[in-house]
């Protein structure tokens, strides 16, 4: 892979619960830094009720070298925004080897 087509700097982060056991008390926790990663072109959808937009949704991949330690249960931090990893696929373990991340974002508008 070359060095290129990495354009931007991400943060893997893992998801934590509180010691109470609420999720909505837990806390993200960076896993990996500043890593470089190349963003692959978005996809798009929403859904209208009564002509107004219910839910838009963001697909997006990012392409970066290999790394196995990466969980579905992480997300991927990028600048501002945040996204789930819905599908971790990863290529051989040759030189050129990389990982690309298939992430999500619901409702994008909403800051993150």
């Amino acid at each position: 892979m070359r060095a290129g087509q990495l354009d931007r700097q991400v943060n893997l982060q893992s998801f934590a619960l509180g010691t109470s056991g609420d999720p909505l008390a837990g806390t993200w926790t960076t896993e990996v830094a500043n890593v470089w990663a190349g963003r692959l072109d978005a996809k798009g959808t929403e859904r209208y009720k009564a002509g107004m937009v219910q839910a838009a949704e963001v697909t997006q991949a990012y392409k970066l070298r290999y790394n196995a330690d990466i969980l579905t249960t992480w997300r991927l931090v990028d600048g501002t925004e945040s996204w789930d990893i819905v599908a971790v696929l990863h290529g051989d373990r040759s030189r050129d080897a990389e990982t690309v991340l298939l992430v999500r974002r619901l409702d994008p508008d909403d800051g993150g």
